[in-house]
């Protein structure tokens, strides 16, 4: 399994972070989609292929934690 998180503070162009709320770019697909740490407690599939599924603990600014994980090809 594959892993990236997001560092708050160099976020890439291809990401966005603001509260309890994030933008990833699927790995798999590049799909952008968004994740809300309120609302996907148990991370968020990528909408368009489900090869990948993203993560949102907390807040930017206050210590939290948003990642994105996705399984390896064989």
């Amino acid at each position: 399994m594959n892993s990236k998180t997001l560092n708050p503070v160099d976020l890439k162009m291809t990401e966005d972070w603001e509260g309890n709320n994030a933008a990833f770019t699927c790995p798999s697909c590049s799909k952008v989609f968004l994740v809300s740490g309120m609302i996907h407690k148990k991370g968020r599939a990528c909408p368009a292929c489900g090869l990948a599924i993203a993560y949102v603990e907390g807040g930017r600014k206050s210590g939290g934690s948003a990642r994105i994980e996705w399984a390896t090809s064989e």
